[in-house]
């Protein structure tokens, strides 16, 4: 029978386990993304075309008529307001989180759905990365997250 024994200080244990800590944090950090790993892969699903915005859109069951019907910049105010705050509360739900980007422009891609007329799926994207994403229907009045998980009214 083999035995060994280790002899280590107690401040070079706690050193090692320091080390294994930040390790491990970098390794998840690096595979999860700066989201920490929140569950929502659209928050980090970079779009740097339109077939790549169409894809996302399709990957969520939704079929769009494959050309925006407009695109324009959009600036989200430094101080939001009830309605912006409310549509960030729905868009959390879904993984999304507008508020890093109070006081900055994006880009608002809208696209209308290939078998609803007057109903279009909206993209918030800003540096190539989806940021929010919702359909709504002009002539009903409805709008939700794309993913569907709370009506927004």
């Amino acid at each position: 029978m083999i035995t060994a024994s280790v002899k280590t200080t107690k401040t070079k244990l706690l050193g090692t386990i320091c080390v294994i800590l930040a390790a491990v944090i970098a390794i998840i950090l690096f595979f999860c993304g700066e989201n920490g790993g929140n569950a929502a892969e659209s928050i980090s699903r970079r779009v740097t075309n339109n077939e790549e915005r169409i894809e996302y859109i399709a990957s969520k069951g939704v079929k769009t008529a494959g050309e925006p019907f407009s695109v324009e910049e959009v600036l989200l105010p430094e101080e939001p307001d009830e309605i912006l705050l409310q549509y960030n509360e729905t868009q959390k739900n879904s993984g999304f989180d507008l508020s890093p980007y109070y006081g900055k422009t994006v880009k608002k891609y809208v696209y209308p759905l290939l078998e609803e007329t007057e109903t279009f799926v909206t993209l918030y994207v800003f540096e190539e990365k989806i940021i929010a994403a919702d359909i709504a229907s002009h002539t009903e009045g409805w709008q939700r997250p794309i993913d569907g998980k709370e009506n927004m009214g």
